[in-house]
Formats: structure tokens, C-alpha cells, sequence
């Protein structure tokens, strides 16, 4: 088996979920189910190259404590700092092939630099991918295997694999306007942009060298970070309605009458 991790793991913790601030300082929540303390939360700093050190962390054998524990590290560092949260990291594409015809051992599969990441074998043929066929075992790889790949080995890939992964022509058309028009807004050099500007018909259309999984990925991005930035209200702006609103509550609040005993 490769040694690759599939995710992110420090002293022997995996790292569960993580917040990145714009200063690259963040906290991360992760669980080692092995540990005397399974979990622990730490703040970190992302280097240059997108490494992470981790220190000053926070263990307990409570979920709950952890998460609440993760959620109070990072509000009171927002709110000391007042700084914004990067987009999350999203992890790498993971890529599963199914050994159809055999257990997977060795001369079973093909070896890439990208893999096998992972190889799991069950004890016995499996119906998979809710009764679509069975499969002896799978393996993970970073990156897609090709066709002849797949053959020569009697691999069959998951049907919800990066690469085959497809939009509806509704669904491509309208991510591609969202992040064209986010592309557009943002300078994204050319040779970053998943999106190209079609003057013909006015609109924006896939670049047809990229997935329409890696458009999809970018097309929730924007939307994630369009919905954070609704929620996010300039102080100034929340003053100046509340200063608003009370001069309005003022205005229509009735004078209070002087009691001149007559009613008595």
C-alpha cells in the first residue's frame, strides 16, 4: 500500500475541518481515534508553499468539547483581529477503481506516481454502487487512470469520479455565466480562467480543456463566498440603520401628558 495520505494528518491526528484567515493564521479541528485524547484543535500558520505548522493545542476525549472548543477559538480570533476568512482548502480529487475480477494484489492493478493512494480488499465479491455490480475491492488514485489502463487490469472506475462526472447543458450554462462573470470581476489571468468569453451569443462558455467537475468546484466556491458576503455587514453600515431606525422609533413615540389631578 502507498504511503500518500488521503488527507491531511498531524502527529498521528487527521485534520477534520480548518479556517484560514486572510493574515494565513487559522485554526484546525482533528481526531486520532487511538489517542488517549482522540481529539484536539489547533491554530496554525500556512506558509507560502501552503504548508501548515500547527501549535498551542487544545485536547479532549469529547467531540462536543472540540467542536465548541473549535468554534470559540475562532470567533474570538475574528473578532480580536477582525480579519475575513479565506476560501477552505478543498481537497484533493480522489479517483476509485473497482477490481472486478479478482482480489487486488500485487500485478493486479497498475502503479502510477499518482497511486494507488489506497487499497482495500473485502472479504469476498461485493455488490457496489448500490447493486450496479460487484467488485472483490477498490483503490484510490489522485489522478484519472486511462482507458487502456482500466482494461489491462479489469478495473472498472467509479461512476462518480471526477472525469465522469458531466453537467446538464442548463446546469453548464448557467455556471459558466457565475463564473464568468466572477472571473471577469476578479482579473483571473487567462491561463488560470475555466471560462471563456463568447461574443457571438454574449455569454460565457466552458474552456473546453477543463472538467465540468472543476467548473462545478469553482461555480460553489463563488457562490460560498457571494453567501459569506451577504452575511458580512460593515459595522459602520449596522450603526448607521440602528442610529436610523431609533431616530425613527423617536419621532412617532408619543409625548408623555401631565397629570393635572382632574381625572380624580
Amino acid at each position: 500500500m502507498s504511503d500518500i495520505p488521503l488527507t491531511e494528518k498531524v502527529h498521528g491526528y487527521e485534520i477534520k475541518k480548518s479556517v484560514l484567515f486572510e493574515n494565513d493564521r487559522g485554526f484546525a479541528l482533528a481526531e486520532n481515534p487511538n489517542a488517549p485524547q482522540p481529539f484536539v484543535t489547533w491554530q496554525f500558520t500556512e506558509n507560502e508553499g501552503g504548508g501548515r505548522d500547527y501549535y498551542w493545542g487544545h485536547y479532549t476525549q469529547s467531540a462536543e468539547s472540540a467542536a465548541k472548543d473549535f468554534k470559540a477559538r475562532v470567533t474570538d480570533y475574528q473578532q480580536s483581529y477582525g480579519v475575513s476568512e479565506k476560501s477552505a482548502r478543498s481537497a484533493p480529487d480522489v479517483y476509485k477503481y473497482y477490481s472486478t475480477q479478482r482480489p487486488v494484489d500485487i500485478g493486479t492493478f497498475p502503479k502510477t506516481e499518482n497511486g494507488p493512494a489506497e487499497i482495500v480488499n473485502f472479504d469476498q465479491r461485493e455488490s457496489v454502487e448500490n447493486g450496479k455490480f460487484q467488485a472483490w475491492g477498490y483503490l484510490l488514485y489522485r489522478a484519472p487512470l486511462t482507458e487502456k489502463q482500466m482494461a489491462d487490469y479489469e478495473l472498472r472506475a467509479a461512476p462518480g469520479n471526477p472525469d465522469r462526472f458531466r453537467l446538464t447543458s442548463v446546469q453548464l450554462e448557467q455556471r459558466a455565466q457565475v463564473v464568468g462573470k466572477w472571473e471577469q470581476a476578479k482579473h483571473i489571468p487567462d491561463a488560470k480562467r475555466l471560462t471563456w468569453w463568447y461574443p457571438d451569443f454574449g455569454v460565457f462558455v466552458k474552456n473546453e480543456l477543463i472538467s465540468d467537475a472543476e467548473l462545478s468546484k469553482r461555480y460553489e466556491k463563488v457562490m460560498e463566498s457571494k453567501s459569506r458576503a451577504a452575511r458580512k455587514t460593515p459595522i459602520a453600515e449596522r450603526l448607521k440603520a440602528g442610529a436610523k431606525q431609533a431616530a425613527k422609533d423617536n419621532a412617532i413615540r408619543p409625548m408623555p401628558t401631565k397629570n393635572t389631578g382632574k381625572d380624580r
